[in-house]
């Protein structure tokens, strides 16, 4: 490994022409293996079609009805603003650098918001999607890769994550690239030069989505590590530390302009990444992992009532596999993608423990996908142990309808309270465009943010003068406001507004009204 990196690197020597011609080979061949996943029978093209495009049917439903949330930020503060903020400007923790340059690109060609950020989620969540099927389809079987693929397609945060513009489908699409890199490379494959570098590639660029990528590194490196120690094989190991360092410097590298522009407090300083008290973390704990793996199971609160079923027969398989009481091929498939997609859904929780933090659950979404794969396994072994009792089947096919539905309901349930909302502030903003133009003073973050976004996205044509702070010398038109004496800025006027709605209300100042009056005072 090592001599094959440093071949490769002197590309004008032989031996560097001679590994760079064999990580070509290898690399056909790991495409021709994929393209294989995808070479399906009459019939299991049309259950595997069907499911496909009623899910990214449903996905693109999502995309366009979702509320504008977080990726509104990202379009509002990043996106639209050009490269340079995008790559190196971090004022929270929401700049998912190699997402929102991606949606800077789709920028380019149509500024329009569902164009920039939403259509390139839509794409790479199916391009994810099938590229999962394919490893799942080559490795378990059609009916595991099935249930593991539609049962993760349709789990609530993969459905909204499918459907905003966010980086973590591409984290999901990473992460999947890592683990089958790392299982190739674990189980000893005669072509590791294509796994290698699909792993190097696939780590920095993940590293650079999301910075919580870390916690797939440090299970995809330790499971090489040990998977290099139990087989002696001390040069792989020191392909592990190589690989390793290499993709640190790789993200580094990366990071600079955000770290150089916006400083590297701002990267580790946030609440994201702040520890907890132990006290306050340890007895937190038992609860974040219980209501988390729920969640990743398709129920925050009774989800995990899933997963332990799962995971405790998937150990009594390996258990029985060992002792040699499972079909050959079974066995196969449990140790060499059960053992490590076992690793992967646990070792986050011992980088856990070590930070004392508690990451929101769409940062561990990716892990999802380990756990969908291992009920895959179980089903498909209860479906080889019973093949012909037409109740199970009936009840397994129905279970997946009512896990389907909730799913899906559970995403259409959280939308509407967001939707009136955004709808509040569009309304505002939309009877700004209808008035004379003027300066607009929006001292409120949520409304500020809002405000901008919608004029960006949508009344482009229109010139803005928008400011948080009222700035010395000049004479706002417009005065934006929560009604009812809401939020920190509380302005006494001596008129009503103008235009008032839930969540907005604008003033209209007159000409003659004092400059400095004591209108727009913070209570």
């Amino acid at each position: 490994m090592l001599y094959s990196l440093g071949a490769a690197v002197t590309v004008g020597t032989a031996a560097g022409r001679h590994e760079l011609h064999h990580l070509r080979c290898e690399s056909r061949h790991a495409w021709r293996q994929l393209r294989q996943g995808l070479q399906l029978s009459i019939m299991e093209r049309r259950w595997a079609g069907g499911l496909f495009l009623a899910l990214t049917a449903l996905r693109l439903y999502f995309s366009l009805t979702n509320p504008e949330y977080d990726d509104a930020v990202s379009y509002e503060v990043f996106v639209n603003k050009g490269l340079f903020a995008t790559s190196a400007y971090y004022p929270i923790p929401n700049n998912h650098v190699f997402s929102n340059t991606i949606s800077w690109l789709f920028y380019q060609l149509n500024p329009g918001f569902w164009w920039s950020m939403r259509l390139p989620v839509l794409l790479i969540s199916t391009v994810a999607t099938v590229g999962w099927f394919a490893v799942l389809q080559l490795r378990l079987g059609f009916r595991a890769a099935v249930v593991a693929t539609a049962g993760f397609g349709w789990l609530q945060l993969s459905l909204y994550h499918a459907g905003v513009g966010r980086g973590y489908w591409l984290v999901i699409g990473l992460a999947g690239v890592v683990f089958y890199a790392v299982v190739r490379l674990g189980e000893g494959t005669t072509r590791p030069r294509a796994a290698w570098l699909a792993l190097a590639v696939a780590s920095i660029v993940g590293g650079y989505t999301v910075p919580t990528f870390a916690y797939v590194l440090a299970s995809a490196f330790t499971w090489l590590a040990l998977c290099s120690i139990r087989q002696s094989s001390w040069r792989q190991l020191a392909g592990v530390a190589l690989v390793g360092a290499v993709t640190g410097v790789g993200i580094l590298l990366l990071y600079i302009p955000l770290l150089l522009v916006s400083g590297f407090d701002k990267f580790v300083g946030n609440g994201y990444v702040a520890p907890l008290e132990p006290a306050v973390f340890w007895a937190g704990f038992p609860a974040y992992i219980w209501h988390n793996e729920g969640f990743l199971a398709g129920q925050r609160t009774l989800g995990a009532l899933i997963t332990l079923p799962v995971l405790g027969l998937v150990v009594w398989l390996l258990f029985r596999a060992r002792k040699g009481q499972l079909p050959t091929e079974q066995a196969s498939r449990l140790h060499r993608m059960g053992l490590p997609a076992l690793w992967f859904m646990a070792l986050p929780y011992i980088a856990i423990a070590f930070q004392h933090v508690f990451p929101p659950e769409r940062v561990m979404l990716y892990k999802a996908c380990f756990f969908f794969m291992l009920l895959g396994l179980v089903v498909d072994w209860v479906l080889l142990r019973w093949p012909a009792r037409r109740p199970l089947r009936r009840a397994l096919a129905t279970l997946a309808i009512l896990f389907a539905a909730y799913e899906t309901y559970a995403v259409v349930r959280v939308n509407p309270a967001a939707r009136s909302t955004n709808g509040s502030y569009h309304a505002g903003l939309q009877w700004l465009a209808t008035q004379a133009p003027g300066p607009v003073l929006i001292p409120e973050p949520t409304h500020n943010l809002f405000f901008r976004f919608y004029a960006h996205s949508e009344e482009r044509q229109r010139p803005w003068h928008f400011d948080n702070l009222q700035q010395p010398g000049i004479r706002y038109r417009y005065v934006v406001a929560f009604p009812q004496d809401r939020g920190f800025f509380k302005p006494r006027f001596p008129f009503a507004p103008a235009y008032h709605n839930a969540q907005v209300d604008i003033y209209v100042v007159p000409a003659n009204f004092p400059l400095q009056a004591n209108a727009w005072r913070h209570d």
